[in-house]
């Protein structure tokens, strides 16, 4: 026991818990374990991060007693470089990265036009408050915003740090044979969360919260390289992005994604017991509606009362003559 006890054993211990921590964090990197977790990614990190140290730190009592203590004061060495190596990769990768965002971030400069008065402060505004749309869970569509579009763009940037935008395409050429005009670049902080580094100045895309893994452009069109986007909502202005950069997702799949969904404001739209205008009605009381399945203009839903528990379910019309007919919520 009193082996257990020595300076040598306890530097081990020590080493080895610091040691396997790393190991823990580097393989759920290497895994992305926290990818697309939202704010339960960084948990997940450090989640593995905390079984590789316990793992480590047990197993280095019974490494301590069996091994000779020369030995273990040369592994204690051996240990202590490596975690001081692991560091100063960790230091050389951020400085690296950081120059690479400086060099990204001055190659596309936005173009010499003047943004309109509307454009240029709105954008800006929401773009760098962290807590954009925090207290708007819900979207509805108005008379200034009635264009649903065909659905939304949502830009992988766990696997490209930067989204380039285009205009003036010829659809006939390819995606190499075009000179993007501006860009987005994306930065990842600590516990695998990610934010925007640059951005052009007129940039208000539908759904800003980061922290939360959404970023929604709303799609205007579509062809095979490119998807038309539109990158500021308050005027409409549109830009082309690379349709492999990120996902497509049509309203069906997106309004499945939902919390819930609701009529809009003053509507005079019913719950119908089947997919049809001229069914009968559902007149159970509720607060709010799920999606379950959508068939054309109709949506399934199931009725929820303020606990959000199942009261009933049927059938609604989501959309009339290209504009929605529902708002929805992305967050509970």
């Amino acid at each position: 026991m009193k082996k257990l006890l020595k300076p040598s054993s306890i530097g081990f211990y020590i080493l080895m818990l610091l040691g396997c921590f790393i190991i823990g964090l580097y393989f759920a990197g290497a895994i992305d374990a926290g990818k697309n977790q939202g704010l339960a990614g960084g948990a997940i990190v450090v989640g593995y991060g905390v079984l590789f140290a316990g793992v480590g730190f047990i197993a280095s009592f019974f490494i301590a007693y069996y091994v000779a203590t020369k030995l273990l004061v040369k592994i204690n060495v051996f240990l202590l470089i490596l975690l001081l190596a692991a560091i100063g990769y960790k230091y050389l990768e951020f400085q690296q990265r950081d120059k690479l965002e400086k060099e990204e971030s001055e190659k596309f400069d936005p173009p010499s036009t003047t943004p309109t008065p509307q454009t240029e402060p709105l954008g800006m505004a929401k773009l760098y408050s962290r807590h954009i749309n925090d207290g708007v869970p819900q979207k509805i569509l108005n008379e200034e915003n009635s264009q649903m579009g065909m659905g939304f763009f949502s830009p992988n940037y766990y696997e490209s740090p930067t989204l380039y935008f285009y205009v003036n395409l010829n659809l006939e050429k390819s995606l190499m044979d075009h000179a993007p005009y501006d860009s987005i670049t994306f930065k990842r902080y600590k516990f695998n969360q990610f934010e925007i580094a640059t951005a052009p100045p007129f940039l208000v895309p539908e759904y800003l919260k980061l922290d939360y893994d959404r970023l929604n452009f709303k799609v205007m069109s579509v062809s095979e390289d490119f998807i038309e986007v539109v990158v500021n909502k308050t005027n409409g202005q549109t830009s082309y992005v690379d349709r492999r950069a990120g996902r497509l997702i049509y309203w069906p799949e997106f309004l499945l994604s939902m919390h819930s969904v609701e009529f809009l404001p003053y509507s005079k739209e019913k719950v119908h017991e089947r997919s049809f205008e001229n069914s009968g009605k559902v007149n159970t009381p509720h607060q709010f509606m799920r999606a379950v399945q959508i068939k054309g203009v109709w949506m399934k839903v199931l009725l929820l009362n303020g606990d959000f528990k199942t009261v009933a379910n049927g059938w609604i019309q989501w959309k009339r003559e290209g504009k929605l007919l529902i708002m929805y919520n992305l967050l509970s």
